[in-house]
């Protein structure tokens, strides 16, 4: 990889009221692939006007690098953290207004709303404020930006793309699900404290989820072993998991490695049974100790079952990333996995 990728990613939308008058905008964005972690800032640049005032804007995220693995590491639309990416629309030209002066009267437009803009009467941030399509355009060029920072890096090269993102939700009534999930044995009585056992719940989950990958096209992957502990009952299932967070909610139609067996010779097809299956990068099936990076991604119960063979990514390049939880532990009559350290 060369030493720096250039990506062009959307700064504003066209947007037009009685008072304000925005063009669509773009801005090229440079990251340094020299390793760590980075801040990008772009410069402000006049995207509209405002009663007459113009109106600048700017582009912020947070980056990371590893060119060991080739993986670039970034907040994505799943995150709720003050990291994620922010696009900053102020008023230029009038007292008081910049950046560095006043923060609070420019718009800031993220991909999930943070509560950050502090909007005062008649001012830039109140009028945009207001007007709930004006929000929402800016949020979806936010969310359009990750978008494209994802494609324009694996165009660019990049073998995999991270988005940080928010771990699911634990409540009492999908509480069993995720103990189903990580394998653990349900209790004929309910427990007492059951609010308890949500927190205990919620923080493997929060110790666990990561967030979602996007790997190159053909990247090679292979299983997991020790994980085939699957939940086998209705539920919230690992499947589930990777279709609420890669597939908008949609059940797969086909394996991520349709019909290729990497090293079989026999002839090997899929079935039209699919699982979350837990896989990692490379060629080889092994055995990964708690804490280790691992994928869930959609694969059918052939590949899930065939450690000798390698997967590669032809179908659904986006997988969930987590902290494996050696699930096949919980199985019945073994003794309970260690747990992992808080995140």
């Amino acid at each position: 990889m060369p030493q720096s990728l250039t990506i062009n990613l959307p700064l504003t939308p066209s947007y037009e009221d009685e008072a304000a008058q925005l063009a669509a905008h773009t801005v090229a964005v440079t990251l340094d692939l020299s390793g760590g972690e980075r801040t990008f800032v772009s410069e402000p640049v006049a995207v509209g006007t405002y009663r007459g005032l113009d109106v600048r804007a700017q582009l912020a995220f947070v980056y990371a690098y590893d060119p060991d693995e080739n993986k670039l590491t970034i907040h994505g639309n799943d995150d709720r953290t003050d990291q994620q990416l922010t696009i900053t629309t102020y008023l230029s030209g009038a007292p008081d207004q910049t950046l560095r002066q006043a923060p609070s009267l420019a718009f800031r437009a993220t991909p999930n709303d943070l509560g950050r803009n502090a909007p005062r009467l008649n001012l830039w941030a109140e009028h945009v404020g207001r007007r709930p399509v004006f929000v929402k355009a800016l949020s979806d060029v936010a969310r359009g930006a990750n978008e494209a920072l994802v494609k324009g890096a694996i165009d660019g090269g990049v073998s995999a793309v991270l988005q940080l993102g928010t771990p699911p939700l634990v409540t009492l009534e999908n509480l069993d699900d995720w103990k189903r999930m990580f394998g653990e044995p349900l209790e004929a009585n309910m427990t007492p404290d059951r609010v308890a056992d949500v927190a205990r719940m919620q923080f493997k989950v929060n110790s666990t989820y990561v967030g979602t990958v996007t790997w190159a096209a053909n990247a090679d992957f292979a299983n997991v072993i020790g994980s085939t502990y699957d939940p086998k009952v209705p539920g919230y299932t690992w499947i589930g998991l990777w279709s609420d967070k890669c597939n908008g909610g949609s059940a797969p139609t086909t394996c991520a490695s349709q019909n290729f067996f990497g090293g079989d010779t026999s002839g090997k097809t899929c079935n039209t049974t699919y699982i979350g299956g837990h896989v990692i990068t490379g060629q080889t099936a092994m055995s990964m100790p708690s804490g280790s990076t691992v994928y869930i991604y959609p694969i059918c119960t052939t590949h899930n079952a065939n450690n000798g063979y390698y997967m590669e990514s032809l179908n659904y390049h986006t997988g969930v990333q987590l902290k494996y939880w050696v699930t096949s532990a919980f199985a019945p009559d073994a003794t309970p996995a260690p747990e992992l350290a808080e995140a």
